[in-house]
């Protein structure tokens, strides 16, 4: 290759699944080329990829032996990560590796883990419920739990899966099997229950500071068992322009600084009672999936939060922006794993209350 020649810009995508597509052809209409990885070999984003790596996003180590074959040919410029769990360590370990814009191993590790993620605000003086971990339970261990408690996996992929808000002593053990069931490392959290609604700050960080995108409200079922099912999504919140939106955003500011994260998408989750302070209850280092940019996002504002989040995932100096959205929802039918294999609907009205009367209807319909 001539020395002269420059050579292309190109962000490297974590995955190549049916979830990757609409962020390998938004990368590709930016003008990146984009090298995926992904461990199966008919992964259909590959066949719209500059580059493929067949490889498992769980494990830096043979991605990047790939990579550095590749920066004679590129110009990687990012990491672009829409997967939960191992991938968002991966994804920590390739920017420390070529001098990408990221955020340190150590932050990604402890903030994937819900229970450190937890303990460590709460020792800084944040807002958390009160939080505990277990691989495995007994008589004394459910002696001391307080009800209610939400049992959760500490490290899971799918949503929801394995969340029960307990409200006896003799919903625990059961509770506890699913929540092992669904967890990546076995360990079970048990927390308090936070009464409230979930709202989500939609945020991307760029160089430490957090540039808010949205709020939205997580619209959660619970059975009578306390089996939590996420039923979907609403934009934006009914907290947004309110006194608990600034709370939220003084929150996630504060947490970007104690991790000193610097360049990264960010999702942060928290139980909040209208006029009351949140609770952070968990963070999200991913572009996120539950069709929140696939669907719910195109239908309710015309400007490209996509596309605006690669630029700053690639290094790009932006300034903050604050897109309109119109009161839209996404609702899910019922079923197991991805939300992507399954049915849904987009509903939108002209004002957000409307918009939750009709979130309500649906809710009691469905039985919950």
């Amino acid at each position: 290759m001539n020395p002269q020649m420059k050579l292309p810009d190109a962000v490297i995508c974590l995955a190549a699944g049916m979830s990757q597509l609409i962020v390998i052809r938004k990368a590709k209409e930016l003008g990146f080329a984009v090298i995926s990885v992904d461990r199966n070999p008919n992964a259909p984003g590959f066949a719209e990829s500059d580059k493929r790596i067949n490889l498992s996003t769980y494990d830096s180590k043979p991605i990047l032996a790939e990579i550095k074959k590749l920066q004679t040919r590129f110009n990687i410029v990012g990491v672009i990560n829409r997967s939960s769990g191992p991938p968002v360590i991966t994804n920590a370990e390739i920017c420390r590796a070529l001098g990408l814009p990221g955020i340190s191993i150590e932050s990604a590790r402890c903030i994937l883990n819900k229970a450190e993620l937890l303990s460590m605000c709460a020792s800084k003086k944040l807002l958390t419920p009160t939080c505990f971990s277990l691989s495995s339970i007994d008589e004394n261990d459910i002696s001391r739990i307080g009800i209610p408690c939400v049992i959760k996996p500490s490290v899971s992929l799918v949503g929801k899966s394995g969340v029960t808000v307990v409200k006896n002593k003799a919903a625990i053990a059961d509770a506890f099997e699913k929540a092992k069931k669904a967890s990546l490392t076995g360990v079970v959290n048990i927390e308090e229950f936070v009464p409230g609604r979930d709202v989500v700050l939609m945020a991307i960080v760029s160089e430490g500071t957090v540039f808010p995108i949205t709020l939205l409200d997580e619209i959660n079922g619970c059975d009578e068992a306390g089996v939590t099912r996420g039923m979907g999504f609403a934009i934006p919140s009914v907290m947004s322009g309110a006194r608990e939106e600034e709370l939220i955003l003084t929150l996630a500011q504060r947490i970007v600084d104690i991790f000193g994260l610097r360049t990264t998408s960010f999702l942060m989750s928290c139980r909040c009672e209208k006029g009351g302070t949140p609770k952070l209850i968990e963070i999200h280092l991913d572009l996120g999936g539950d069709l929140i940019f696939d669907e719910l996002i195109p239908a309710s504002t015309d400007f490209d939060v996509l596309g605006y989040y690669l630029k700053v995932l690639a290094g790009q100096k932006l300034q903050p922006v604050k897109p309109s959205f119109s009161p839209t929802a996404v609702l899910y039918e019922k079923g197991e794993g991805l939300i992507r294999g399954r049915s849904f609907k987009i509903i939108s009205y002209d004002s957000r209350e409307s918009l939750e009367e009709e979130i309500t209807r649906r809710l009691n319909t469905a039985g919950f």
